[in-house]
């Protein structure tokens, strides 16, 4: 059996680690790809539902390690694009959730993520 990680977040940073999931694997792995694809989109829709099951639920579970860069990989490709939609600064926030999604770290300072991203923010002209 591989490696596992811990997670431990509050629901809101599971909710968007799900979110990330689901965008990832919407815009990386298209339904009728190869199998190689196909394999990958099931395990990484399989996450995302037991993240929702369980994360959500009680606050905590453990994945593959095989998963974790996937994993990471969704989160920093989601708030890459939530910059571009929203001219957001996402860096911090990113961040604070691979730390989580790595089990370094339960997300108690992604507000303070959000805040520094907001304040990085260009003022008008």
């Amino acid at each position: 059996m591989a490696k596992q990680i811990t997670v431990e977040c509050r629901q809101e940073l599971a909710g968007i680690m799900i979110d990330a999931l689901n965008w990832f694997v919407a815009e990386h792995y298209p339904s009728g790809a190869d199998e190689c694809s196909i394999a990958a989109r099931d395990a990484l829709f399989g996450l995302a539902h037991h993240f929702e099951q369980v994360l959500q639920a009680e606050g905590h579970c453990t994945y593959s390690i095989r998963m974790r860069a996937f994993l990471s990989e969704a989160i920093r490709s989601y708030f890459e694009q939530l910059a571009v939609q929203r001219g957001e600064q996402t860096s911090n926030r990113t961040r604070v959730l691979i730390a989580v999604c790595r089990g370094d770290s339960n997300g108690a300072d992604f507000e303070e993520a959000a805040v520094l991203d907001a304040a990085a923010l260009p003022g008008p002209e």
